[in-house]
């Protein structure tokens, strides 16, 4: 069957848009009751942890954790811990979290230890079907407004299947945050953003200029530069700067 014009514009205006999920789009979606479940990735340094904490917390209680392969299960679910001849329970944040119904931002998840994957699964159950039975016996279940928003730089094909669907939603941002560029100076601003259409391993993170931005009033910018970036990103780095400035941003 042949398409017709209208049907061959409609696609790809449906591309077109689901290729450029923006921060309005994020912000909506993590601050919506219906999502618990979010897969938020992109680029290293553009706001994605300051969204999912501002936007999805929804001003109420929000945890962070960063995992690395080192951490053990024990550090998100919690542990004994010795209390003069007693060993007492102590929650660990996910588990906190799900009691007092909560954010939890758990940063970097592909670089989670096999373990604390593991103890992710039933954690990122549906609310309805969510629950952990703690090793002092107790099960836990999650309080209303339980929420998990993972923020990741690579994608969530990168997952195992298991983990991967348990997602209700999986939001790709290419940009920093606008709020975090309207806290630099104008001209780094203009510098931030032309660097996120380089290619990854030549942009630089938000974090990156605005330690740039504090630090070249105490030092200067070429020397701030090397500092931030090293001697020889540092010194392309004041030079297109210069530049920029030189012919009016």
């Amino acid at each position: 069957m042949t398409e017709t014009k209208t049907e061959t514009s409609a696609k790809k205006k449906g591309a077109t848009r689901a290729s450029r999920i923006d921060w309005a789009l994020v912000e909506r979606v993590l601050a919506s009751e219906i999502v618990s479940r979010v897969y938020l990735w992109g680029r290293p340094g553009i706001g994605k942890t300051y969204c999912a904490i501002h936007a999805g917390g929804r001003g109420g209680a929000a945890y962070v954790c960063t995992l690395t392969q080192e951490m053990p299960s024990s550090e998100l679910r919690g542990h004994w811990i010795p209390r003069g001849s007693e060993l007492v329970w102590h929650d660990g944040p996910i588990v906190r979290a799900m009691r007092e119904g909560a954010l939890i931002v758990l940063n970097e998840l592909l670089h989670g230890s096999d373990d604390a994957l593991s103890f992710l699964h039933p954690v990122l159950e549906r609310p309805e079907t969510a629950c952990l039975t703690l090793p002092t016996g107790e099960t836990i279940r999650p309080a209303p407004g339980f929420r998990v928003i993972v923020t990741e730089n690579r994608p969530p094909s990168e997952l195992p299947s298991a983990l991967r669907d348990r997602f209700d939603v999986t939001l790709e941002v290419t940009e920093p945050h606008p709020k975090a560029l309207a806290s630099l100076s104008p001209a780094m601003q203009e510098a931030a953003r032309r660097s996120f259409t380089l290619e990854e391993d030549r942009s630089v993170s938000v974090r990156a200029w605005l330690v740039l931005d504090r630090l070249q009033h105490e030092l200067g910018l070429e020397n701030a530069c090397l500092a931030v970036f090293g001697a020889q990103r540092g010194s392309q780095i004041f030079d297109a700067l210069s530049l920029a400035a030189t012919h009016g941003g």
